[in-house]
């Protein structure tokens, strides 16, 4: 797992949003079906704030999202997820926090940024790997 900020800022997200928590344990915590954040880093869950984990649970596990073939039909609390590299690792994860004029605005935690033109992230990572989820 590679701890993202960035997930976990989603994760909260989601939760706020009415995602309910699964069951786990310390013991479970490394499984991709099991989403769940406790009292210490060491005992939350690889998907609350692993981005290539938590893509394993939201779109494959609990299919709780749906994949969207395109980018540019995500909505207001859809989640995106860039795997940077192209390495076939999920890098980082922001969520549609604006739909605007035909522009989609997302937001997300490491770095903190609110409200940026996906037109200007895709801009800025041309080689990138998308993942689009509709909430």
């Amino acid at each position: 797992m590679r701890a993202a900020r960035c997930t976990n800022f989603i994760s909260q997200a989601m939760r706020a949003g009415g995602w309910k928590m699964t069951s786990g344990s310390f013991s479970s915590r490394k499984d991709n079906k099991k989403w769940f954040h406790a009292s210490h880093t060491w005992t939350t869950s690889y998907t609350w704030a692993g981005a290539e984990n938590w893509y394993w649970f939201a779109s494959k596990h609990s299919k709780r999202t749906k994949m969207l073939n395109n980018v540019w039909k995500m909505q207001s609390a859809d989640v995106l997820q860039a795997d940077w590299k192209r390495d076939g690792i999920i890098d980082h994860t922001m969520i549609v926090t604006k739909k605007s004029k035909g522009e989609i605005y997302l937001t997300y935690h490491t770095p903190s940024v609110q409200n940026k033109k996906l037109s200007t992230i895709l801009a800025k990572y041309p080689r990138a790997a998308w993942y689009a989820h509709a909430t």
